[in-house]
């Protein structure tokens, strides 16, 4: 379990990573509520113990910005409070808090909220897993997909970093359907899944959009380097062998199409719009091809 620790004193800090590292927890730190949501937004956390008077806002204003932020991924918020206070409770969990300990924290109490945390946050990602997964690929599903296919549109732009997508299609998929039979039509969607996987980075990310549509989003990638992943995946794909319900295999292809990230962009739809349009294309040129939008000139060495 991860926790980030926001509190703008270096002592306490200090000996709260000391305690929760004794404890066997993960932990980050920053000294201001304007760090502690940027590290959120950057970095995936379980827990956030803040102290309610930090120097640009206060701890019940920063529970309030993370859980207006947080989408599917739930936050576990634990602010930490003065042994003096003795109101506005109501007020702690109305903004977002999930519970508050006392300053100077009591070690062993502590420990024993943060095991009862660890409980919740492992029920959170059970539900955020069925709410994100597609139930037959184990890719994430399209809601997912996009939020964080935007995530990293921000983090490209905010960091003048290259950033593309891919979409793909298996080719005559009702043919398959038609011919084999839903299971083996199942089967041709996992089998296409699994090639791509095995073919990507562990920070790219791949999604199911619907029926037989997947897309890829791929960080601090430029459209050259793209473009030779896209074709590595559409080789992966037709030597994937897909098993037939009535025993013995077959095999797909797709067609596949790129786009990346331009200056005009507000987010990663217009990334996924051009990749399809260029998708569009390789059906219409023949299948089993990438193409590209914008089309520019790739080294011949790419082509295949």
């Amino acid at each position: 379990m991860r926790i980030l620790i926001v509190d703008d004193s270096p002592h306490h800090l200090t000996m709260m990573v000391y305690e929760l590292t004794k404890l066997g927890y993960a932990t980050s730190v920053v000294e201001t509520g304007a760090a502690a949501i940027e590290a959120v937004a950057d970095e995936r956390f379980d827990v956030v113990m803040a102290d309610i008077r930090l120097t640009d806002m206060t701890g019940i204003e920063l529970c309030w910005h993370l859980r207006t932020a947080q989408g599917l991924r739930h936050l576990y918020l634990i602010l930490m409070i003065p042994g003096s206070m003795t109101d506005q409770f109501h007020e702690l969990v109305e903004a977002g808090a999930d519970e508050f300990l006392r300053k100077p924290l009591d070690w062993k109490w502590t420990a024993a909220r943060l095991l009862a945390a660890s409980r919740v946050v492992a029920m959170q990602r059970d539900l955020e897993r069925l709410a994100t997964t597609d139930a037959l690929t184990g890719s994430m599903n399209r809601r997912r997909f996009l939020e964080r296919g935007d995530e990293e549109f921000n983090r490209s732009r905010r960091y003048g970093r290259p950033l593309s997508v891919v979409m793909l299609d298996i080719d005559h998929f009702k043919r398959v359907n038609d011919t084999y039979g839903h299971a083996t039509g199942d089967e041709a969607i996992r089998s296409t899944v699994r090639a791509c996987k095995e073919s990507l980075r562990t920070s790219d990310i791949i999604g199911r959009l619907g029926g037989e549509e997947f897309a890829v989003v791929m960080p601090e990638t430029p459209p050259v380097n793209a473009y030779a992943v896209a074709q590595r995946l559409r080789q992966a794909v037709a030597a994937m062998p897909v098993r037939l319900e009535t025993g013995g295999e077959m095999t797909v292809t797709v067609s596949l199409g790129l786009s990346w990230l331009n200056a005009t962009d507000t987010g990663i739809e217009p990334l996924l719009a051009r990749a399809d349009a260029a998708l569009y294309r390789a059906k219409h040129a023949g299948r089993n091809r990438v193409e590209v939008e914008p089309r520019i000139a790739l080294p011949k060495s790419l082509a295949g």
